[in-house]
């Protein structure tokens, strides 16, 4: 049976050969003006070809420099290797990067779907330098010893690098996606071009019959290919919700993380108006000093779970830094009712755990915001304002919530 197709193909592509020759003898007058269509067909082709490959250059250049700049960064945290060198060449490779992103905006051709992706990518990685930075001066200033420069590593820094790759690499495919489009709008060209020639030499029933089967054939064939798009598309779907989880999510409390806040409520502080509050432990770092990162960890897990436990039903949680927790109340949460539920969060927040038969217990400082639509431009602005009246709070002693005056 496969041998009979095999034969029949031949047949078909000789049947569909000599149609066309005697559609293009009949049609010699118009031949050069198909054949103008055509050179600009494969003008146009070329042109977008060129620019694709180009931008799949460029990604794939980014993609590889952010690669060796994960290598460097693993090096510095694992001790392997001298911090001088590799920063030194953590920083060539983002400037190559940043090389590299200004050809390829700078390149025609690019899909909408494409340059979504890549613009998420230019923000993950432009967030990676920045938590680079800050984890260089860190460590220059002598803050970070081994055990907190792999915690600060594994929370803060890999999910952003592993994020920012996963976009690139979803760029990439786009590319390759978009090229395979190129190619059936050829086909589909090449279709309508052989449908004028059919339709003005007129060669009857069987130029008909063979048009069919080649439109038949073709339609077979992008069918096809779209159920394999629509299966990759699934796929890529999948892939990129795991990534957003993991980009959004702390790993040590199973929170939501301080992108996954900017990400909830970014977007509402020019329109809505609700109740935030944040909560930071007085004196977190005596526990690190006295016991251990680990200890301080567990202890942190069994606040955070205990968290989850009592207060989800009022507010979405999230661990934004370390051990900072931050609360947005439910909008059938009155003003007065967020107060009372943060003097109850502080009294959690500071009530005794046990952590490896130890029995520990630590204050907390509080700050709730009556959040007013327009008071702040962005989740920084708002975040600083409130850390400024926790830091009034801890100078007064602590073990306190304080709100903050939004007029």
């Amino acid at each position: 049976m496969a041998k009979n197709k095999k034969e029949a193909a031949p047949s078909s592509s000789g049947s569909e050969g000599r149609a066309y020759l005697v559609a293009g003898i009949i049609l010699a007058v118009f031949g050069a003006i198909i054949l103008l269509l055509n050179l600009q067909t494969a003008a146009s082709t070329q042109r977008y070809q060129r620019a694709s490959s180009m931008s799949m250059d460029m990604l794939t250049s980014m993609n590889d420099d952010l690669r060796k700049v994960n290598e460097n960064v693993l090096e510095i945290v694992g001790g392997v290797g001298t911090t001088t060198t590799n920063t030194n060449e953590i920083t060539l490779y983002f400037d190559s990067i940043e090389a590299n992103e200004r050809e390829f905006e700078s390149l025609e051709f690019h899909s909408d779907e494409e340059m979504r992706r890549y613009t998420h990518a230019k923000t993950f990685i432009s967030a990676y330098r920045t938590k680079l930075q800050q984890f260089q001066l860190l460590l220059g200033q002598g803050q970070l010893d081994a055990a907190s420069m792999r915690a600060l590593y594994s929370q803060e820094v890999s999910p952003i690098a592993f994020t920012a790759s996963e976009m690139l690499e979803a760029a990439i495919s786009l590319n390759t996606i978009n090229q395979q489009n190129l190619s059936r709008r050829v086909i589909q060209l090449s279709l309508i071009t052989n449908a004028i020639i059919v339709g003005l030499v007129i060669l009857g029933e069987i130029a008909i019959i063979i048009f069919s089967r080649v439109a038949k054939r073709r339609r077979e064939e992008l069918e096809k290919k779209t159920k394999q798009a629509e299966a990759a598309a699934s796929k890529f779907k999948h892939s990129q919700q795991k990534v957003s989880e993991i980009a959004f999510t702390n790993i040590l409390t199973n929170m939501k993380n301080r992108y996954a806040l900017d990400n909830d409520i970014g977007e509402r502080l020019d329109t809505d108006t609700f109740n935030i509050a944040v909560f930071d432990m007085d004196n977190f770092k005596i526990i690190n000093d006295t016991y251990g990162y680990d200890f301080g960890d567990e202890y942190l897990a069994q606040i955070a779970e205990r968290l989850k436990q009592e207060y989800t039903q009022y507010a979405e949680i999230y661990n934004i830094q370390g051990n900072c927790f931050a609360f947005v109340f439910n909008k059938d949460v009155s003003d007065v009712q967020a107060t009372r539920l943060a003097q109850n969060i502080l009294m959690s927040m500071s009530d005794v755990y046990t952590v490896a038969n130890l029995a520990i217990q630590l204050t907390c400082s509080g700050c709730i915001y009556h959040y007013i639509a327009g008071d702040c431009q962005n989740l920084s602005g708002l975040l600083v304002k409130m850390d400024n009246v926790i830091r009034n709070a801890k100078r007064s002693g602590g073990n306190a919530v304080f709100t903050v005056d939004s007029i």
